[in-house]
């Protein structure tokens, strides 16, 4: 995930600090433990699959929560940070058996084909017939993730192409909200990638946290 903004680097500094470098202008230090690597994958991919958690869903301890596209670099770490944040039910959808086969891996309680047709059911059916609380959509499954969303849900949309629409009446209706996220909007407030970095690294020198799945 990458803008027109100057690329992310890791630096050692004079005393040998290492810092992760932002779009060129924020700079993190890296706690020990985490490698230069997953420094740059949590300083993006890990920033914004920790605030359509903390920031855009509030998650709950207990809630159910699906994370669609879950094998993918930012999906693999949400799937991790939701059973970190005690998350109840962590339900994975994913295109191919090996992929469903990874999100368990990370710790998805249960993974299901993506495919458009029946989806919302095989959520359902996923979460033991119930409707779920939470949902992260990359773009693609709006409307499935909608009917499958119990009352005061939240749907968080975050990919680059979303180009799906709802009635309002939907969400008026079923007490249910969708909300948008975008990294770029936190690079004007740096606390808001400091403090999401900050616990990321802490859940990755603890061993709690594997921000580069395939590793």
């Amino acid at each position: 995930m990458r803008t027109a903004e100057a690329a992310d680097e890791v630096r050692v500094e004079d005393g040998g600090r290492r810092v992760v470098v932002v779009a060129g202008r924020l700079r993190l230090p890296v706690s020990a433990g985490v490698t230069d690597a997953q420094a740059l994958t949590l300083a993006r991919a890990g920033t914004t699959a920790w605030h359509l958690l903390r920031t855009c869903a509030h998650l709950r301890p207990d809630e159910s929560i699906v994370v669609h596209d879950a094998a993918s670099e930012i999906g693999a770490i949400a799937v991790q940070l939701a059973r970190s944040f005690a998350a109840g039910r962590v339900i994975a959808t994913e295109t191919s058996q090996a992929r469903r086969r990874r999100a368990v891996k990370l710790g998805a309680d249960v993974a299901v084909d993506s495919g458009r047709d029946g989806l919302a059911q095989r959520v359902i059916g996923a979460n033991e017939g119930r409707q779920v609380d939470v949902v992260l959509d990359p773009g693609g499954a709006l409307e499935a993730s909608l009917d499958a969303l119990a009352p005061f849900g939240r749907i968080v949309c975050y990919g680059a192409d979303q180009d799906e629409s709802i009635k309002l009446t939907g969400l008026l209706g079923g007490s249910r909200a969708v909300i948008g996220f975008r990294f770029e909007h936190t690079l004007d407030r740096p606390d808001m990638i400091a403090r999401a970095v900050s616990e990321l690294f802490g859940l990755t020198s603890a061993g709690r946290l594997r921000p580069m799945a395939d590793s």
